[in-house]
This record gives C-alpha cells, sequence and structure tokens, in this order.
C-alpha cells in the first residue's frame, strides 16, 4: 500500500491505513452492501424531516451552481447508507458502476477511504479529492461531506457533493458547511417545546448570512438549544437552562441581535404541510393560505377554499385534517356537483327507515353525522340545491341534524369546510346560493392560485416527476422550461397526469424529454412561444393581482370596484370567474 502523497494529512493517512486493516484492496473493487428496499423506505421515514429541510435548502443552492455539471447530492444516515440522491442523472449512470447510488453502505471500512464514510469516522468536514479516495476504481470522483448533527450534537446524517475530478471547486467544502449550517439552523426552529429564537453576530451584515448564532428559548424563557456558532461567539460552555433575558443583558454591548418569535403554526408548515401537502413548494400565495388556515382550523371557524378546477383544494383540505385536532376523526369528503339532486338532501343528512319509496329499511346516517368528531368537507358547494342549502344553514347554526322523514333531532360535532371553483357572490347575486349560508361558510377565505401564476412551478414539477418515475431519472432542462412556460387549463391535476404517463413512456430511458410527453400536449407545449407567453402572463398576472387588491380593499363590492377600476361589473365578473372566485 502507498499513502497518498499529494497535500497528506494525518488524518489521510489513518484513513488509507484503516481501509488496509479492514482487508481492502486498492485494485479491488469492495462488495456493495446494499439494504433491502423496505429498509430504505424506513430510514427515509425516520429522517423525514431532514430530508424535506435538505430538499429546501440544500438543494436550490446546489442546483444553482452544479445542475449543469457532473455532480450529485447525496444524503447518508449515520450508517453510511444512501437515502437521497439528486442532480445530473446521466452521471448517475456512471456513479452506478461503484455502486454509489440509493440504498449503497458506504461506510470507510466497506469502500475504503471516501468522504462519507470517513466524515463518519472523523465527524468533521472531508474532502477527498481523486488519488486520495483508497479503492483504484473510485479516483474518478472528488467528493465533499459533512455530518448534520441535532441541537444535542449527536450526529444525524451526512450531506456530500460527489463531482467528476475536474468538475471540484476548491469552494466545495465551504459552500456544503453553508447548507449543513442552514440546515442545522431549520432543525433547531421545529423543535417543539421552543417558542422564542434569537439571532446573534458581530454585525447586521451576518445576521441573516446562514453563519449567525442562533438561540431557542422555551415559553419560560429558558435556553433550550443553541448552534455551534452561538456557542463559539458567546464563549459560555453551558448555555442551556441559562434564561435569554441575561444572555441579551449581558451581551448586548457586543452583538447584534434579531427576535423572532416561533409560532406553533408557523414551525409546522415547514414540515407537517410539505409531508401531508404535495402541492407547496415555495408559493407565496399559497403560503400565506396554509398559514393562516392553521391558525383557525382548531377554534371552530367555518373554511372556504376557492381556486380553479385542479389547483389542489382536496389536497390542501387532506393536509389541514391531518394537523388539526381532529385528525382521529374521519374526513367526510362530498362532491355536492355529483350528487343527483332528489338525492342531495338524504345523502347529505340521512333518512329515517321508510322515508321513501326504495329507502333502505334500516335508514341511513348520512354524511353530515359521518363526520361527526371530524371534518365535512363540501366540495362544489355552489352546485348544491336551494333546499339542501336551507338544511345545512340549520345544522352550522344549531349544530345537529334531523334525518328525512324524521322530527328527531340528533347532535353533531362537525368542523366543515367548503370549495368551489365558482363565485359564489355572483351566485347569491343571481339567486342560485343563500346569502345567509354564504357568510355562514365564509368564515376565513382561502385562495388557491392557479398553477400558471405559481412562483413554484419548476420544484413542483420536479416533485411530481420524483413521485411518478419508475428509475433513476432526469428531467430534461429543455422540458422543464417548456412545463413552466404552458399555461396548464387543467392546472395541477392535468399536469400530474401529464407527468404520469409522460414517466410511464419513459420508463427504460435516463432522461426524461419532450418526445415522451402525450402528442396532444406536446403540440400545445411547443406552439407556445416562450417569450410573449411569459410577457402576456407577467401582464396579465400584474390586472389581475390590481383587480383582487381593489377587490379585496372593498370587502368584495362589486359596484366599487367597477367604478374605481372604470370597468363594467360583468368584466369583473368574468376576470373573477377567471380566477376561480
Amino acid at each position: 500500500m502507498q499513502l497518498p502523497t499529494n497535500e497528506t494529512t494525518d488524518w489521510l493517512n489513518c484513513s488509507w491505513m484503516r481501509s488496509s486493516d479492514a482487508g481492502l484492496h486498492e485494485r479491488r473493487l469492495p462488495q456493495e452492501a446494499r439494504v433491502k428496499k423496505s429498509q430504505l423506505n424506513e430510514r427515509r421515514a425516520m429522517l423525514a424531516t431532514l430530508i424535506s429541510a435538505v430538499e429546501k435548502l440544500a438543494l436550490p443552492f446546489f442546483n444553482q451552481l452544479f445542475a449543469r455539471t457532473n455532480s450529485r447530492l447525496i444524503l447518508t444516515d449515520t450508517d453510511g447508507v444512501i437515502i437521497g440522491s439528486w442532480g445530473q442523472k446521466q452521471f448517475q449512470s456512471k456513479l452506478t458502476t461503484i455502486a454509489l447510488e440509493s440504498g449503497v453502505c458506504w461506510r470507510e471500512n466497506l469502500k475504503g477511504t471516501n468522504a462519507i464514510g470517513t466524515a463518519i469516522v472523523e465527524e468533521k468536514p472531508i474532502s477527498i479529492i481523486g488519488d486520495q479516495h483508497f479503492i483504484h476504481q473510485h479516483r474518478f470522483i472528488s467528493c465533499t461531506a459533512s455530518p448534520i448533527f441535532d441541537h444535542n450534537n449527536n450526529m444525524l446524517a451526512i450531506l456530500d457533493i460527489t463531482s467528476e475530478q475536474q468538475v471540484h471547486h476548491a469552494n466545495t467544502q465551504h459552500l456544503i458547511q453553508n447548507m449543513v449550517q442552514n440546515i442545522e439552523s431549520e432543525l433547531l426552529c421545529q423543535l417543539p417545546q421552543g417558542t422564542l429564537r434569537v439571532d446573534l453576530a458581530m454585525d447586521n451584515s451576518i445576521l441573516n448570512s446562514g453563519w449567525q448564532g442562533i438561540v431557542i428559548a422555551d415559553q419560560q424563557g429558558q435556553i433550550i438549544a443553541h448552534n455551534k456558532v452561538a456557542s463559539q461567539l458567546l464563549e459560555h460552555e453551558q448555555m442551556i437552562g441559562r434564561p435569554i433575558e441575561h444572555l441579551l443583558q449581558q451581551e448586548q454591548q457586543s452583538f447584534v441581535f434579531k427576535i423572532h418569535p416561533l409560532s406553533e403554526q408557523k414551525k409546522q408548515s415547514s414540515t407537517t404541510y410539505s409531508q401531508a401537502c404535495s402541492l407547496h413548494y415555495g408559493d407565496e400565495r399559497v403560503e400565506h393560505g396554509w398559514q393562516q388556515a392553521s391558525k383557525v382550523i382548531n377554534k371552530q371557524i367555518n373554511l372556504l377554499i376557492l381556486g380553479e378546477t385542479g389547483v389542489g383544494k382536496g389536497e390542501f383540505v387532506k393536509a389541514l385534517h391531518k394537523q388539526s385536532n381532529r385528525k382521529q376523526g374521519p374526513l367526510v369528503v362530498v362532491n355536492c356537483g355529483a350528487l343527483p339532486k332528489d338525492l342531495v338532501e338524504s345523502e347529505l343528512f340521512g333518512y329515517a327507515p321508510g322515508a321513501f319509496t326504495g329507502a333502505n329499511s334500516k335508514g341511513y346516517q348520512g354524511k353530515v353525522r359521518q363526520a361527526d368528531k371530524g371534518i365535512l368537507f363540501l366540495d362544489e358547494i355552489a352546485d348544491m340545491p336551494l333546499d339542501a342549502q336551507c338544511r345545512l344553514l340549520h345544522v352550522l347554526q344549531d349544530k345537529e341534524v334531523v334525518p328525512v322523514g324524521s322530527n328527531k333531532k340528533i347532535d353533531v360535532d362537525i368542523q366543515v369546510i367548503a370549495a368551489t371553483h365558482k363565485n359564489l357572490e355572483q351566485q347569491v347575486e343571481l339567486g342560485l346560493f343563500r346569502q345567509d349560508l354564504y357568510y355562514r361558510l365564509n368564515g376565513l377565505l382561502i385562495e388557491i392560485p392557479p398553477l400558471r401564476n405559481r412562483k413554484d412551478k419548476v420544484a413542483l414539477i420536479n416533485k411530481l416527476h420524483q413521485k411518478h418515475a419508475l428509475t433513476e431519472q432526469t428531467l430534461s432542462p429543455d422540458l422543464v422550461e417548456l412545463l413552466t412556460q404552458y399555461p396548464w387549463p387543467g392546472n395541477i391535476r392535468q399536469l400530474d397526469n401529464v407527468i404520469k404517463v409522460a414517466s410511464l413512456l419513459a420508463s427504460d430511458e435516463t432522461v426524461l424529454c419532450l418526445k415522451h410527453i402525450p402528442d396532444n400536449i406536446a403540440r400545445e407545449i411547443t406552439t407556445t412561444t416562450p417569450n410573449n407567453t411569459t410577457a402576456e402572463t407577467n401582464l396579465q398576472t400584474t390586472i389581475e393581482d390590481k383587480l383582487l387588491a381593489t377587490y379585496q380593499a372593498n370587502q368584495g363590492n362589486i359596484s366599487r370596484t367597477s367604478k374605481i377600476l372604470g370597468v363594467s361589473r360583468n368584466t369583473i365578473y368574468r376576470k373573477l370567474k377567471k380566477l376561480g372566485m
């Protein structure tokens, strides 16, 4: 064995010695240690919050710098098992020849000196460049890895950037340390008992850099956690348990501070929603709606969700149910537009035995009673007949239901969420929807924007592809650009179906591109001129934003909105309908 001579360090020599002592040979590719698919899924589930943090905080930086290079961002658990891998998929084919892929263990005693395995042993950031790898077949790559620690300084995982040797950046270690710092800070803020976050730094230029110190306090004002930067800045060996107020008073002359309250809803939003609802990846309007809904879902306030068909109203409600205090109860979904008009009342409110010809001899409980202690989701509420609207109003007012053909009142405990793609105010003016029911349902109005107006389309497209891809497969950058330019009249539902079909058609290929898109959609996508579409979309979005701002500022008054904007009421109605209102 010849020890590496190029920029040799003590830790590198020790790593090579450990590799040799483990019985590995430089010229012999070691056997792979691969976990079963079920075990891999279990490992991923245990680190689901961490994986979400990596996708949110590390992946965007990686894509910005390495997307078009032969590079991969890799996440392993503390056993060295790869649980996540992102980046250039063609490069992944080369990495597969050395088993650097999901489910394979890369501990040092199994794979020799490598950034992942050696970082686990050394518990510090490690770069292994080309010939510094112990195994000869590994020397075409350069890797930089860093451990991720929790607030108790326990190692959680390893984050690694692997590139072809000639692609390696001199500042990669600095970059990955910055990624890890941001991830560890995010995990600190997710601590359930944390109610206050204090950022501190030597000056304002560092305060929001990702390299600031962070201290977390509980409801009593006691410090419960901090990052390494905070301990280095404050030079206190033991901060846990100290009052945060004393710390601020003692250090106010030395540092600048920024204080952030950590509400329970805000802490949950970045994890619970991203796991429960696969439709939110950074759009401000979706996030705003989620934050508002999260604050009132447990306060007996009815919600009304507006949005075009296919924007994800149902997914939004499912996510709310999963984080509400009614999550142990049922989520009963009723599509009001799909029910025959003559059966709506009996389906919703139930009926007594023998209530009508053909009725079940034992009667029927009805959807309202089925939702007792849970949530009743009334989708397409605008299509509910007026008679049924009247009965629903009484249920909401009195918290009791009277089955069809009965005089008996039955108490119910339900939370109601309604949704529609129609303009309910216009339906009220046309006499098609009861005004009193509209105000009863509209405790809080949530608007989900159409896909064409969302700012997170690229992340959403990539996530849907990950869901449907049958193999290690990447999306062509040109295809992603075309998909983001297309207006998607069917919104997320249409996009999801297209990506699902395309993934099936490309099941044997490493890159999904335009030729795999169904012909009818491919023709529409390619005939859309990106520059014109972008300009028109931006202009249209500006007009729509002004209309919405005026409409909301006037509490939804159509007449005042039309006068202020100088357009007819019909134009306002038409625009609002287009926006799903």
